[in-house]
C-alpha cells in the first residue's frame, strides 16, 4: 500500500529544510572572525613578580612562511633570559634611547614557520610593572620580504586589525578600563532614533560580526527551499 502523496511530500519538505539548515549552519562559522593573531601568555604572571612570557605566533600566509620574529619589550618589563627556540637564533638588542629592549628570533634553513603553523617564544623576565595589563609591539617577517606589524592598541568596542598582544596583571582593573573605553565610544541613541535602528550598529560595534542579515538570509533560504519542495512533490488535483 503506498502512503499517501501529501505524506511523502512532507517528509521530503522536512529532509530539505535540515539540510539547508545544515548550510546555513556552515555559512555562519564560516563568516565568524579570524582568532590567530599573535598572543602572549604568562603562568601566574602579577604585579611586582618575574614571569615567564610565551609569544604564540601564527604563519597566516598561504604562500610564505615566517622567517623572522620580533618582540619589543615595553619600559618596566626587563628581559633576564632568552630560552633556546629549536631551529631559531636569537638577538637582544638594548634601546639606548631610553626605549624598550627589542628581542629578534631569526629561521635557519628548514625551520621557517609554515603557513597554518604556529610555535611558541619564551622570553623570561624580572619583576612586571604594577599595572592593569601590558601590551608588547610584535613584527612578523615573512619569506616574500612582508612585514606584519601587530602592535595596534584597542581603543574603543572595535578590535584592531592587527592588535597587539596584551598581557593582563589585574583582570578586575583591566576590565574596568575596558568598560570606560567602551562607554567613552559608544554614541548615545538620538530621541528620534527607533530601538531597530539603533540595534544593528551597537551589534556591530562589539567587535565581532553581526548575526542579523545572515540570520534573515538563513531563514529565507530555508523558507524558499521548503515552498519549492512542496510546489514540486504536492500533486495537482486533477477535475
Amino acid at each position: 500500500m503506498t502512503r499517501p502523496p501529501r505524506i511523502r511530500s512532507s517528509r521530503r519538505t522536512h529532509r530539505a529544510a535540515a539540510v539547508l539548515g545544515t548550510a546555513a549552519g556552515t555559512l555562519f562559522l564560516l563568516s565568524g572572525p579570524a582568532s590567530a593573531h599573535v598572543r602572549v601568555f604568562a603562568d601566574g604572571a602579577k604585579e611586582g613578580s618575574p614571569a615567564t612570557l610565551r609569544f604564540r605566533v601564527p604563519s597566516e600566509k598561504a604562500d610564505a612562511t615566517t622567517v623572522r620574529v620580533d618582540v619589543t619589550l615595553p619600559k618596566g618589563v626587563t628581559s633576564t633570559g632568552i630560552p633556546p627556540a629549536a631551529g631559531w637564533t636569537r638577538k637582544e638588542i638594548s634601546s639606548s634611547a631610553g626605549g624598550g629592549t627589542q628581542i629578534m628570533w631569526t629561521a635557519t634553513a628548514g625551520h621557517e614557520l609554515k603557513p597554518d603553523a604556529h610555535r611558541y617564544f619564551d622570553v623570561q623576565v624580572g619583576p612586571l610593572p604594577k599595572r592593569a595589563s601590558v601590551a608588547f609591539d610584535v613584527a612578523q617577517t615573512y619569506s616574500d620580504g612582508s612585514v606584519v606589524n601587530w602592535d595596534e592598541r584597542q581603543t574603543g568596542t572595535k578590535m584592531p586589525d592587527f592588535p597587539a598582544p596584551v598581557l593582563v596583571l589585574d583582570a578586575a582593573a583591566a576590565k574596568a578600563e575596558e568598560t570606560r573605553q567602551q562607554a567613552s565610544a559608544q554614541p548615545a541613541p538620538t530621541a528620534a532614533a527607533s530601538p531597530a535602528s539603533v540595534a544593528v550598529p551597537q551589534a556591530q560595534a562589539s567587535g565581532g560580526v553581526s548575526w542579523l542579515p545572515w540570520t534573515v538570509a538563513g531563514a529565507a533560504i530555508l523558507g524558499a527551499g521548503a515552498v519549492v519542495v512542496i510546489r514540486r512533490r504536492t500533486p495537482v488535483n486533477s477535475a
